[in-house]
């Protein structure tokens, strides 16, 4: 909820908008987002004196001075020193104008009422108002360099950290159960590129077994009717669901969920004045905090940021994707045989949980760029073994 700082009440306009994120948006990110920028929208209104209500609420959108201003506004505030706009707040920014333009938009939808003779001439101006306050925001848009390609992590990065999180190495600092729910975390996301919220929101059935040797990602949308999430930021699948089996010869799955859920998935209780472990837990989720409960994506964070100071690899979780795709796709590269080859980068789009092949250029890049310096060895030596993770 947006609240008027001066009058302590919640602001109209904005709380109309929130209700309309409510009923359009399952996930709390997405929503989050968008609120976010209409606080931007509130903040500017403030500094230069626009009531923001009024406009909103009547229908006008923006001027173009007014989204001028606004652009002028977040670039002052996050230029560096130097007068420079970095690469990420240039991506920043144009998100955040065109989310702000989504939301100017929206209330023009709703409350424009062009004076129009007839109705069917009233539907045609209001096309052209949106169509006009679309194209106000869009040129303000700061050009962006798209040759962009994955970020990586080096085999040697990626012993250091393999090393950093083994249990063996880990436990006397932390216990053995968090140094193997780090560790199986840290494998998720290597052997198999996804995502944290993906992992964080894996159950104990999407597990792989030895009769069915596959992690199932499901969107939540998919689950069954009495699905529930206990978080207050429930981590939610952005790609798309999909099966994937185990793919190294030297993988550690499903032997390690198997350890992790037998004996670390547990919540301490005291019973009788002594400890035990209560394994049946009230959720189905794999990854789980000390309290037995789901893992937060906060609580996530912290896990990589103790990864990086312990290994000083400047790491985040979606580093362990790039780092997937960037060998898997390099592989697929080399294949000689045009159909074969073609197969192979069909069935990368499905591994990665993507509806449009583009989601491969960045990876695409990286490996012409590392082709130019050298060539890649993608598992370095001998079939599907990563020695990196041996």
């Amino acid at each position: 909820m947006i609240v008027d700082r001066k009058k302590e009440t919640p602001v109209e306009a904005a709380s109309l908008y929130e209700c309309h994120l409510i009923h359009k948006h399952d996930s709390h990110k997405t929503r989050r987002q968008a609120l976010d920028r209409l606080v931007h929208l509130y903040t500017w209104a403030n500094d230069v004196g626009v009531d923001l209500d009024r406009q909103l609420l009547s229908g006008e959108g923006f001027t173009q001075p007014q989204a001028r201003s606004f652009a002028a506004w977040l670039r002052k505030r996050w230029m560096q020193d130097n007068g420079v706009l970095p690469y990420t707040k240039r991506k920043t920014l144009n998100s955040t104008l065109m989310g702000c333009s989504v939301i100017c938009r929206w209330f023009i939808s709703q409350f424009a009422r062009p004076e129009s003779e007839t109705k069917h001439k009233r539907v045609i101006d209001l096309e052209i108002l949106l169509s006009a306050q679309k194209r106000i925001w869009k040129e303000l848009n700061v050009k962006i360099r798209k040759e962009s390609v994955a970020e990586d992590l080096s085999d040697e990065e990626i012993m250091k950290i393999e090393s950093f999180l083994r249990p063996e190495n880990r436990s006397g600092l932390v216990g053995w159960d968090i140094a193997t729910r780090d560790y199986l975390i840290w494998r998720i996301a290597i052997e198999f590129g996804l995502r944290i919220g993906e992992i964080l929101a894996l159950r104990v059935e999407d597990c792989p077994t030895r009769s069915t040797p596959y992690f199932r990602v499901m969107r939540i949308e998919e689950r069954d009717l009495n699905y529930f999430d206990p978080r207050r930021d429930p981590p939610r699948p952005k790609t798309l669901s999909r099966d994937l089996g185990i793919l190294l010869d030297n993988s550690r799955f499903p032997n390690l969920v198997n350890e992790y859920v037998s004996t670390n998935r547990y919540v301490p209780v005291i019973h009788k004045g002594k400890k035990k472990k209560r394994f049946n837990l009230p959720h189905r989720f794999l990854i789980t905090a000390r309290s037995g409960n789901p893992l937060s994506q906060k609580m996530a964070s912290k896990i990589a940021q103790k990864i990086k100071q312990g290994t000083g690899v400047d790491f985040h979780w979606h580093l362990a994707r790039h780092a997937f795709f960037n060998r898997a796709y390099a592989a697929a590269a080399e294949i000689q045989d045009r159909e074969e080859k073609k197969i192979r980068m069909a069935d990368l789009i499905v591994w990665g949980g993507w509806e449009s092949p583009d989601s491969l250029d960045i990876y695409s890049r990286r490996a012409r760029r590392e082709r130019a310096k050298t060539p890649l060895k993608i598992w370095q030596h001998g079939g599907n073994v990563w020695n990196a993770l041996n």
